[in-house]
């Protein structure tokens, strides 16, 4: 089967992470595949032109208002003649799934990446119509599945829960640090919640509360910098930008920390529990499917600035055995629940099925 596989953008982020670990291993894919992003592409669009997939970038404006991007794009479904297209991501969904039908392509996946409790009631109405024309719809946690159902948008028999996968991280020596490592990556976006982990830090103690480590990029990254000023924490706070091996952050961390409100899987969680890392995250989405507070990790409520600050001093009285023994809990518990090899024959399984 010929599969296209679009999102909004192929730079860096969650979805980028999935298609670069679905496509790590090559000789698994029974299928042919294409990407391609209806926005910008960037770091993901270069490294799977290296694996020498057929990727196209149609650098449109994303938004869903954008509807001269489904005509767009249905003129190139028409040539390239997919057998089946998998959208991903809220905008390339409702694109997509339109162009895909308008083009007359045989079979539509959609998959919902995010928590979608934020939806509109025309929202919901959009996606309840957009998902009418879909075959099967994914959801990358139980929790997603479970929000989709509850605000009607899809009925919960039409919806298959596939869990991200996440590639085993390289290993790197850690460096011994006097101050205790805070590492926090993602997008700085307004879902992400760094502002809250920024007032929290600047609430703990100086002469115990370490160092923060803020790795990516985004469009709040001016104004959270300028809140770091107003601070007087510029020599406690860094940001690192965009880093394509943040991996070599995370393993240099005391704890992992992700305020975000409501993660729907949380690849970067698993990426660093990977690495024997504990983690401290906003306690949401999909993410408690995998990590349990005071077991294998730590939860705090992300709308509260003081429960942060008062779970990060906490952490920062305990032992340093105490913390690294969570992080092999952490490990253990995820070692082989989220393999590139469940994915893909989860995934390859599913358009199978859905061809016969």
């Amino acid at each position: 089967m010929k599969i296209l596989r679009l999102t909004t953008l192929l730079d860096f982020g969650g979805q980028e992470k999935q298609y670069i670990s679905f496509t790590e291993k090559p000789e698994l894919l029974q299928n042919e595949y294409i990407f391609a992003s209806i926005g910008y592409g960037g770091f993901a669009e270069k490294v799977l032109k290296e694996r020498g997939f057929n990727v196209k970038v149609f650098n449109l404006p994303v938004a869903h208002k954008n509807l001269k991007n489904i005509i767009i794009i249905a003129k190139w479904l028409k040539q390239i003649k997919p057998d089946l297209i998998h959208t991903a991501a809220s905008e390339a969904n409702f694109h997509g799934v339109l162009a895909a039908k308008i083009a007359g392509i045989p079979l539509v996946v959609v998959e919902e990446i995010g928590v979608p409790n934020k939806h509109s009631k025309i929202a919901r109405k959009v996606f309840r119509f957009i998902y009418k024309y879909a075959d099967m719809i994914i959801a990358i946690s139980e929790n997603v599945k479970n929000v989709i159902a509850e605000i009607k948008e899809a009925p919960a028999s039409k919806i298959k829960v596939i869990y991200n996968p996440v590639s085993q991280p390289p290993f790197y020596p850690k460096k011994e640090n006097k101050k205790f490592q805070w590492v926090f990556v993602s997008r700085l976006i307004a879902r992400k919640n760094v502002t809250t982990l920024i007032k929290a830090f600047s609430k703990l103690d100086p002469e115990k509360r370490g160092i923060l480590h803020i790795v990516g990029d985004g469009v709040e990254r001016n104004i959270l910098e300028k809140e770091v000023r107003e601070l007087n924490l510029e020599n406690e706070i860094f940001f690192h930008g965009f880093q394509p091996e943040p991996e070599r952050f995370i393993s240099q961390a005391d704890v992992f920390v992700l305020p975000a409100f409501d993660e729907g899987f949380g690849i970067v969680i698993i990426e660093a529990m990977l690495q024997g890392i504990a983690c401290l995250c906003g306690k949401g989405g999909g993410i408690p499917e995998y990590l349990t507070d005071n077991s294998n990790g730590w939860f705090f409520d992300p709308f509260s600035i003081d429960d942060l600050s008062v779970k990060m001093n906490h952490i920062l009285g305990l032992n340093k055995q105490v913390i690294n023994k969570m992080g092999e809990k952490a490990y253990s518990s995820v070692k082989d629940k989220f393999t590139i090899e469940k994915y893909v024959e989860n995934v390859e399984k599913l358009y199978s099925t859905l061809s016969k």
